[in-house]
């Protein structure tokens, strides 16, 4: 209908009337993980009936055309894919219309596939014929630049503490952290300063063998028989000076 009719304005007053739909609502998978906020369709009927019902608006739906496909997820499951054009028309009381066709896409794994894609149809429907906000607006004086600054000037290099506009005093530069203080070096215990000395009589002494060394040395009563997870750092000594004593005696004969 061309733009005379009852439609027209009330279609204004109705864009007026609609507060924000937010995107409260979460969608999860099938494990139950959750995915991305969105509008539900409820969200979108609770906030249009009242208004439509005040001014007077109605909508008729037609189905313009039907396409489905079965779909197998992952798991083996079958899906029934559907997409809908949809044709919606808007009508006031003096009989006054506008028209819109959109597209809504539904998936299921029973009969429910072209209900959810009726249901997205209508709800972009909506939200492009009364221009719906995802959020209200904002007051244009609850934003106060005051890092403005003047067109042309340069900019500052990085580093560079920031002045506000209107202000003398420079914007605080974060202090240097302290540097953190070194560890204090591990005491070494006797089984870390017996594998020392092991591996450099492995590397200075050829054919060295340390099992071998150490039980002639325990059997000719030079050491004491002391599991290393127990030995003393006193032990551990003397065990190294017999264990180098051993290998130079062999050594000269």
């Amino acid at each position: 209908m061309e733009g005379n009719g009852q439609i027209y304005q009330l279609i204004g007053k109705a864009i007026g009337m609609i507060g924000a739909i937010g995107k409260d609502k979460t969608s999860k998978d099938r494990s139950g993980a959750e995915q991305f906020k969105y509008r539900g369709i409820d969200q979108v009927y609770n906030a249009l009936n009242p208004v439509m019902a005040e001014l007077g608006i109605f909508f008729c739906p037609e189905v313009l055309d039907q396409k489905r496909e079965e779909r197998t997820t992952r798991s083996g499951a079958m899906l029934t894919y559907t997409i809908l054009t949809v044709r919606f028309a808007a009508y006031a009381p003096d009989g006054s219309s506008v028209s819109m066709t959109v597209v809504g896409e539904g998936m299921d794994s029973g009969d429910k596939s072209s209900n959810k894609a009726m249901s997205v149809a209508m709800k972009y429907a909506m939200f492009q014929l009364f221009c719906i906000p995802t959020e209200e607006m904002k007051d244009p004086d609850a934003d106060v630049y005051t890092d403005v600054m003047p067109k042309g000037a340069n900019k500052p290099a990085a580093g560079t503490p920031q002045v506000t506009t209107g202000s003398t005093v420079p914007a605080p530069v974060k202090a240097a952290e302290p540097p953190k203080p070194a560890e204090p070096p591990k005491p070494e215990t006797p089984g870390s300063f017996l594998k020392k000395k092991i591996d450099e009589m492995k590397t200075a002494i050829p054919g060295f063998d340390f099992m071998k060394a150490r039980t002639e040395l325990i059997q000719a009563g030079k050491v004491q028989d002391v599991p290393s997870a127990t030995i003393t750092m006193d032990q551990a000594k003397k065990l190294v000076v017999e264990m180098i004593a051993y290998y130079d005696e062999k050594k000269a004969s």
